[in-house]
């Protein structure tokens, strides 16, 4: 009697321009996923290309370009793909609802990473 297959583990994109914040996601979810990390829209749009995440959480203020352009940048070539939105900003909601970007979930910093974990986790 073996133990039930396990499922395998989620791609999932970090894009977030906080070092601090990068290196808390590695530790904290280095176990749980398969990682990729991008600091700017300039990396995500590579990262998009290569790691090819089934799961993307996205910071809203870039160095580069605001998450606003970048999601909708993604909705056109990846409709289906679930986004986990991160911000500081509480006024961001309602631009992000208004927009109807098809996002996920909506986390304002701080938040809890289990609370995270669980948005990823109730993706499919």
């Amino acid at each position: 009697m073996g133990s039930p297959p396990l499922r395998p583990r989620r791609k999932v994109l970090f894009v977030e321009d906080e070092s601090t914040l990068r290196r808390t996601y590695k530790r904290f979810f280095a176990e749980r996923y398969h990682l990729a990390f991008a600091a700017s829209g300039t990396e995500a749009r590579r990262q998009m290309d290569e790691f090819h995440p089934e799961v993307l959480v996205l910071d809203l203020r870039l160095p580069d370009t605001d998450g606003v352009t970048l999601l909708q940048e993604i909705r056109q070539s990846q409709p289906s793909l679930p986004v986990i939105v991160t911000t500081s900003y509480v006024s961001m909601e309602p631009l992000i609802n208004v927009l109807d970007l098809g996002h996920s979930g909506y986390l304002v910093k701080p938040f809890d990473l289990e609370d995270l974990a669980a948005r990823i986790d109730a993706l499919g």
